[in-house]
């Protein structure tokens, strides 16, 4: 974003407070913004003898200093004799009240600008009719599943009506058309060649009910066969290797898979936190893309789990997630992504096949529609709780 923040910088022989242009370079926490000035400089000598000019990098505190949108430029505007003006002084803008009338900049042609309008729809290529999409379903027995489909129309700003190409009416005999919000839609992911074989505990998509299926690989079989394993369902089932694609997730507009999900850090230094467990402390690597859960509870009470993924740090200890299923806001939206803290993520944990039934006063993690719910067991009916 262009900003303009409110400083005072002698320059020009003149110390008043000037609005000083700047681009924000990382996206701001609650409290801080990292900016760079596009007219202040650091100067250096070069070991030529010559002076190099750096432009000027700031941390600077939301609640400390005067930020301002880049206001829009009236050219051609009348201005009356003591109005009140700002006046651009080669570093920043700075209040002036005008005194005379005479023009300071005159053009000796004027300026003629060619705007060529296109008659095509501005909303993005997502939501054009007859576009090819993925669409996310959480309907009870389908929650996480992908079906393919075409966007047939829209409904308002946020929603659009998708056809199926797998999925039909009750009667069999028409391809079903659903509402959907565009939250809940995303483009054909790109096609992997998987020439290797599946690893254990690689997440990956199963072709299965007429839609793609995010899961678990827990084991590699002879003859390219394997056994994913789904946590939305708790179900295990067995694929073959033609029926299995490399899960990717779309991660500021670019795809990621998560079997490359490691190499998208930025850097080799791998931002790591601390996590306490009973006696131990682990080392957890914070990596994009990385599968992760967030807490979310009232007060000071922890109450639910939801899974996301690793977006993007944000500052030394906020990172920007992407919840994999939908969470409301507190106005009551559907969220979508969301800066938390570090104290508020967990790695996924691994996946424990529950081989007894769980006893009365067990602590257990119930999944409730699209997060993992802190209870304990109060009453056990064969397997039912």
């Amino acid at each position: 974003d262009k900003i303009e923040i409110l400083k005072t910088i002698t320059a020009n022989n003149n110390n008043t407070p000037a609005w000083f242009p700047a681009t924000v370079i990382d996206p701001p926490s609650p409290s801080t913004v990292h900016v760079k000035y596009t007219t202040l400089f650091t100067e250096t000598n070069n070991n030529n003898g010559g002076r190099k000019r750096k432009r000027i990098r700031e941390y600077v505190n939301v609640n400390d200093v005067v930020m301002r949108r880049v206001p829009e430029l009236q050219r051609g505007v009348v201005v009356v004799v003591g109005e009140e003006v700002e006046v651009f002084d080669g570093c920043g803008w700075r209040r002036a009240e005008k005194s005379t009338c005479e023009p300071v900049l005159q053009f000796k042609k004027p300026i003629k600008l060619r705007i060529i309008c296109s008659p095509r729809n501005s909303k993005p290529a997502i939501v054009q009719k007859g576009a090819r999409v993925e669409a996310r379903s959480y309907e009870e027995g389908y929650h996480g599943a992908r079906y393919v489909a075409t966007v047939v129309g829209s409904v308002g700003e946020d929603k659009v009506q998708v056809q199926y190409d797998t999925l039909t009416t009750d009667d069999l005999k028409q391809p079903l058309i659903e509402t959907c919000n565009v939250s809940n839609v995303r483009p054909l992911p790109p096609t992997i060649s998987e020439e290797r074989r599946f690893k254990m505990l690689e997440e990956v998509d199963a072709w299965y009910h007429d839609g793609w299926w995010v899961g678990v690989v827990t084991k590699v079989l002879p003859k390219l066969k394997y056994v994913v394993y789904f946590w939305t369902t708790n179900e295990e089932l067995e694929f073959q290797h033609s029926n299995l694609r490399a899960h990717q997730e779309l991660i500021n507009g670019k795809w990621a898979a998560s079997c490359m999900r490691p190499k998208l850090a930025e850097c080799n230094k791998l931002q790591k936190m601390k996590l306490q467990t009973g006696g131990r402390t682990l080392i957890m690597d914070l990596l994009r893309g990385l599968n992760v859960e967030i807490s979310h509870g009232t007060g000071k009470f922890l109450s639910t789990w939801y899974p996301a993924v690793i977006v993007r740090p944000v500052s030394s200890r906020k990172y920007l997630v992407k919840y994999r299923t939908p969470k409301s806001s507190s106005n009551g939206h559907e969220l979508v992504a969301e800066e938390v803290d570090v104290l508020c993520i967990r790695p996924s944990p691994p996946i424990i096949q529950q081989a007894y039934q769980f006893k009365p006063g067990d602590a257990v993690d119930a999944w409730d529609v699209n997060g993992w719910r802190i209870g304990q067991i109060r009453t056990a009916m064969d397997f039912k709780y």
